[in-house]
């Protein structure tokens, strides 16, 4: 396997990414992007899970929690090491758990195509059934305009057991599907590209060709692409493109130059 190692989780599934990283003894950082932006991080040492990351969530809970992803990309930074330890299980055991959560969510997705999937109560529904506890809380709070990943939060289940239950009810015909929530997108004050074009020449000159590459690795590192990076992420991202510099004279320059830059952006 090449240090560049990317793809799409469609054709290559996270348990199957995480088997290669493993059985490869790779070292680096494993970063997940769901196609509405969310991101998830998993630190590997030696082959070894040591640290994940995905929003609220951290360690073993993080990855069986981004099992959920119906869809996204990865890419592997071969290298990138973190001090944080957030895992208990081995990885054999990590990655036998993944297996059920894989399968899990598998089912889960015949039904539920997303956590932002919304359902509603069924009127043909004619014939009694049993229902349990966790059956009554997800009914209660299912409105036809509340997504599964509502419900999830309102009911404090997490999204798979949330997302198993309501299955159950589709199943019995209590409920019925009422559609997709598209995630409304957050509008950004990013850094004009003429600006950031000139961030890149400033950089290429201190540094050489690797100048691009370098600053979209230290854009993604603060969150965002390059082309959408917030205009007040600008002094973070000077100061992570400085410490990339060795040669101290360069670093100077290339400092006053990005000064002039950040006072034409806030002017």
């Amino acid at each position: 396997m090449s240090d560049a190692f990317s793809g799409n989780l469609a054709q290559l599934k996270l348990i199957d990414v995480l088997r290669l990283l493993h059985a490869s003894n790779r070292t680096g950082l494993l970063e997940l992007e769901h196609e509405d932006g969310r991101i998830g991080e998993i630190y590997i040492v030696s082959g070894q899970i040591t640290h994940a990351l995905y929003e609220e969530y951290i360690g073993e809970e993080a990855i069986y929690t981004l099992f959920s992803w119906g869809a996204g990309t990865f890419r592997f930074r071969s290298g990138e090491v973190t001090d944080e330890q957030t895992t208990t299980l081995s990885t054999e055991e990590i990655l036998l758990e993944c297996v059920t959560y894989a399968t899990e969510w598998e089912s889960v997705r015949r039904v539920i195509p997303s956590p932002h999937t919304i359902f509603r109560l069924s009127p043909r529904t004619k014939y009694e059934v049993s229902l349990r506890a966790e059956d009554w809380m997800v009914i209660q709070n299912m409105d036809g305009q509340r997504t599964v990943a509502d419900i999830a939060e309102i009911t404090h289940l997490n999204e798979l057991y949330t997302s198993k239950v309501i299955v159950r009810l589709f199943d019995l015909g209590l409920v019925e599907f009422v559609g997709e929530q598209q995630p409304q997108e957050e509008i950004i004050d990013s850094i004009p590209e003429e600006l950031m074009n000139r961030v890149e020449k400033e950089l290429i000159r201190a540094i050489g060709p690797m100048g691009p590459i370098v600053l979209d690795d230290c854009s993604e590192n603060l969150g965002y692409r390059r082309t959408l990076l917030p205009r007040d992420m600008m002094p973070s991202l000077a100061e992570r493109l400085a410490e990339e510099i060795p040669d101290n004279d360069r670093r100077v320059k290339f400092q006053e130059a990005m000064l002039d830059i950040m006072q034409k952006l806030y002017e």
